[in-house]
Formats: C-alpha cells, sequence, structure tokens
C-alpha cells in the first residue's frame, strides 16, 4: 500500500511540476503570486511581489524573523523555465540585492554547475537555490497547489467481534 501511495505522489509531484511548466508568459504574475504564498506558508512576512522586471529582476521580496531575534530578508527571483539556470542569473540577483538581503533563486528547471558554483562563493552575498524538484516538494508539503486526502483505512474492532475469543 505504501508503494502505491508513493507511485501516485510521484505522478501528482510530475503533473503538479508541468502544470508550472505550463504557465504562460502572460501569466507570469501568477507564478510570482504562488511563489510569495509559499513563502508566506513556510513563515515569512511581509511578502510583496514586486512589478514585472522591477528591482533588477527581484519578483518577490519578504522577511523570516525566528523568536523575534533573528531577521532575515530575502529577495527572490522566479524562474519558469525549462532549460538550466547559469551563472548571470545568480550575479544579477547578488547585484539587485538591497541592504542586509539575501538571495533566493527559484526555478522550474535546475542550476547549472556554473550557477552553483557562483551561489556558493562564500565571500559574497548569499544566494540560495532551489530548483523544479525542491519546489514542487515544498508546495506539496504545503498545500499549494495540491490537497490532502485520508486513505479510508479498516482496522479490526474487537468489542463487535467478543463472540470471537471463545
Amino acid at each position: 500500500m505504501a508503494f502505491q501511495i508513493e507511485q501516485y505522489n510521484q505522478e501528482v509531484r510530475k503533473t503538479l511540476r508541468d502544470r508550472l511548466l505550463a504557465i504562460k508568459p502572460k501569466e507570469f504574475k501568477e507564478f510570482e503570486k504562488l511563489i510569495s504564498r509559499l513563502l508566506a506558508e513556510m513563515g515569512f512576512v511581509e511578502v510583496e511581489v514586486g512589478s514585472f522586471h522591477a528591482d533588477g529582476g527581484i519578483d518577490v521580496r519578504g522577511e523570516l524573523t525566528v523568536g523575534d531575534v533573528v531577521r532575515l530578508k530575502l529577495a527572490v527571483q522566479v524562474k519558469r523555465w525549462k532549460r538550466n539556470v547559469q551563472a548571470p542569473v545568480v550575479r544579477d540577483v547578488r547585484g539587485s540585492l538591497g541592504a542586509h538581503e539575501q538571495g533566493l533563486i527559484i526555478t522550474t528547471s535546475d542550476f547549472g554547475k556554473g550557477a552553483k558554483e557562483e551561489a556558493a562563493q562564500a565571500d559574497k552575498s548569499p544566494i540560495a537555490l532551489m530548483n523544479g524538484e525542491q519546489l514542487v516538494q515544498l508546495m506539496m508539503e504545503y498545500g499549494i497547489g495540491v490537497h490532502r486526502s485520508t486513505p479510508n483505512l479498516l482496522e479490526i474492532d474487537e468489542k463487535s467481534l467478543a463472540w470471537n475469543k471463545e
């Protein structure tokens, strides 16, 4: 049963990713709103969707506060791409960061080797990378674009079967 559920969920993941890739360019704002909703579900506050192509490509901004002590300001660029994101995009995001901001690039595809190396540079402003698989996994975890249905499980009712105890 667990194997069948995992197989089904794998199909749901694939379908969800296909649906993200099917978003038309004129509907890109909806993709940005979906990302902002995901960030809000993850605990970010003051999540704002920027205007199309504004702020050097920053599409969404938000802030995560942990224990009223640590504040993380995040500037997000979203890429609904089929091809891998390359290093110039990482450099562009880094150049668009405001004071005390960290960057995040979210794509429906993946990241090239150069992009990963650029993002990992310790002596520069941090840029996190979220690929399509991670995005879909988080959407499923936080119930964005999916809903959970509980399978009907049967258990033996010992009271009603008391006659069988003899």
